[in-house]
C-alpha cells in the first residue's frame, strides 16, 4: 500500500504546516494519481486513453465544442486538447468541422463509432468505481463526497 505519512520530525522541516492537512493532500493527490493509472489501465484495450475519454463523455453528455471550451472544462492546455482529439479523431471517434459562430475556429463532434466506445468504457469504468468504493458504506460515500466538495470549494471558490 502506498499511503503517505509525514516523517516524525516534520515540525522540525516547517514549524508553521499543519501535519494532518499535509497528509490529507498528499494522500489526496495520490489516490486521484492511482485511480487516474488504473482508469488508463482498464481503457487501454479500447484504444483510448483516459483523457480521451473524458473527451468523449464531454461531447457525448454537452454536445459539440470548441476545443478551447474542452480545454476550459478539462483544466488542460489547448495543445493536449489538441493531441487527445488528434488521436480520437484518427480513430473515428470524433469528427471536427469549422465552427459555425468563429469561421476561424474548430468545433468537435462525438461520432456514432465515438459513443459506442464511450459505452464501452463507461461500462467498464462504472463496475470498477463500484468494487474501488465497496469499502465505504453509502453513509461514508455521501460524507466523503461532502468533504471533497468542501476542500474543491476552499481550493477553487466560483
Amino acid at each position: 500500500m502506498s499511503r503517505i505519512q509525514m516523517p516524525d520530525d516534520f515540525y522540525d522541516q516547517t514549524p508553521d504546516a499543519n501535519i494532518l492537512a499535509t497528509e490529507a493532500v498528499m494522500n489526496t493527490i495520490r489516490t486521484a494519481d492511482m485511480l487516474f493509472d488504473q482508469i488508463g489501465r482498464l481503457l487501454r484495450p479500447l484504444n483510448v486513453s483516459a483523457a480521451g475519454g473524458l473527451v468523449l463523455g464531454l461531447l457525448r453528455d454537452h454536445g459539440p465544442m470548441s476545443p478551447s471550451v474542452l480545454s476550459d472544462r478539462l483544466i488542460v492546455t489547448r495543445a493536449t486538447v489538441t493531441g487527445v482529439l488528434d488521436s480520437l479523431e484518427r480513430r473515428g471517434f470524433v469528427r471536427r468541422s469549422a465552427n459555425p459562430a468563429d469561421r476561424r475556429g474548430q468545433i468537435a463532434e462525438i461520432t456514432p463509432a465515438g459513443r459506442q466506445v464511450l459505452q464501452e468504457l463507461r461500462t467498464l469504468i462504472h463496475g470498477n468505481e463500484k468494487a474501488w468504493a465497496s469499502v465505504l458504506t453509502d453513509a461514508e460515500l455521501r460524507t466523503y463526497i461532502g468533504l471533497l466538495h468542501r476542500i474543491q470549494d476552499a481550493v477553487a471558490p466560483e
